[in-house]
């Protein structure tokens, strides 16, 4: 074979091969058009077996990866053009979005630093750095960045929603409670801004505001048993007995952790003055008790048992709660309960003073124990007298 038709062979093949890396690019285009993926990327794949140079076939190849499912080769080819002046920024893009899914935090938060870097007034990017500082408990830098991030697009709701979370969480309740009204203006019904509200005003103590956010939530969806909770707890504080009893029971459905709605129904009972009723809720909270607020609870028995007038009773629901918490109030109620049995004066002067004892920084309660002593003395003399 002479020269020239060596040169023309040579020729001929180049452009088959350019013919076939053409064919296989446009088949894999179509393909990918039409949700293709894993076929698409197979035909990307020898495109760019073909020629290593053709970056757009790698792109391509790393989109459909990733589109199919297959993050390990997506991650990969992402990788091959991150430098890449032409591509860089889509790979990069794509690479903080694989690694923030993957949970990766310190290689997500290099990548959209970049991102950030390459665009800093796009406010997505700096909403993202917030989320992944606050999960990596870097409080500060996450503070920052949805700050930022709010400050260029004061309608993010997302920006809003996470920077009131942080805020809820460092118990910054005025701030938390004027960023998510700053959401709530832009979308009323938002669920998830709701929530945020009903539990912000709630730690508020704004029990109205919490209970019609709650309210108005039960509306739009069906509220769990925290919130049914929140909410009888809410109407409890505001005197609607009857909504705090029917939202208190909801709460107790399916609950397995029943002791507050319990307690709460006690309390909503004994105001509508329903002692039996009362007295029933305030036992099965003593009986399903394991935190601090067993003291309360015996308080509770104790004043049922004490609107019933059996004093005994009251008196040892009294004692079981010194048990839990040593209140010198208690010993100020036991020394008014002692005075109404006949036989139990002296007990009366002992809690008397056990409450003086305490320190308690009640002036009228001390003037008034120290009177009950100085008169019940009296009468125990004089009686012994007579």
């Amino acid at each position: 074979m002479n020269l020239k038709n060596l040169l023309l062979a040579i020729l001929l093949l180049a452009c088959l091969s350019i013919s076939a890396q053409h064919s296989f690019c446009t088949e894999a285009d179509s393909l990918m058009v039409k949700e293709s993926f894993i076929e698409a990327a197979k035909l990307y794949h020898l495109c760019n077996e073909q020629d290593t140079t053709n970056k757009q076939a790698l792109i391509s190849l790393a989109n459909c990866s990733m589109l199919s499912g297959d993050i390990t080769l997506a991650k990969k080819y992402y990788h091959q053009l991150e430098n890449d002046s032409l591509y860089s920024k889509d790979a990069i893009s794509k690479l903080a979005g694989i690694y923030e899914s993957q949970q990766n935090l310190p290689k997500a938060i290099r990548y959209y630093t970049i991102l950030n870097r390459l665009n800093p007034e796009n406010p997505v990017y700096l909403r993202k750095l917030g989320g992944l500082y606050l999960q990596g408990r870097e409080t500060k830098q996450g503070r920052e960045s949805y700050i930022q991030a709010l400050s260029l697009n004061p309608r993010d709701i997302l920006t809003i929603q996470g920077l009131t979370e942080l805020y809820l969480e460092a118990d910054e309740l005025s701030k938390a409670d004027s960023t998510i009204n700053l959401g709530i203006k832009i979308d009323s019904s938002n669920l998830s801004l709701l929530y945020l509200k009903a539990r912000i005003s709630y730690r508020l103590r704004d029990y109205k505001t919490s209970s019609d956010v709650l309210a108005k939530l039960n509306t739009l969806t069906e509220i769990n048993n925290y919130y049914n909770k929140l909410l009888g707890y809410s109407y409890l504080q505001i005197d609607s007995l009857d909504k705090a009893i029917h939202h208190l029971q909801k709460s107790l459905l399916a609950e397995n952790d029943p002791e507050y709605a319990l307690y709460y129904l006690a309390l909503a009972h004994e105001r509508k003055k329903e002692y039996d009723k009362s007295l029933w809720f305030f036992e099965e909270a003593a009986k399903a008790g394991i935190s601090p607020n067993m003291s309360q609870y015996h308080r509770g028995l104790a004043r049922i048992y004490s609107n019933k007038k059996t004093y005994n009773l009251v008196l040892e629901h009294y004692e079981k709660s010194l048990e839990y918490f040593n209140d010198p109030e208690v010993y100020f109620y036991m020394a008014n309960t002692a005075e109404q049995m006949q036989k139990k004066q002296n007990k009366a002067i002992y809690y008397y003073q056990q409450y003086l004892k305490s320190g308690h920084n009640h002036a009228e309660w001390q003037r008034i124990a120290n009177e009950r002593v100085r008169l019940l003395k009296e009468k125990e003399f004089m009686g012994r007298k007579s």
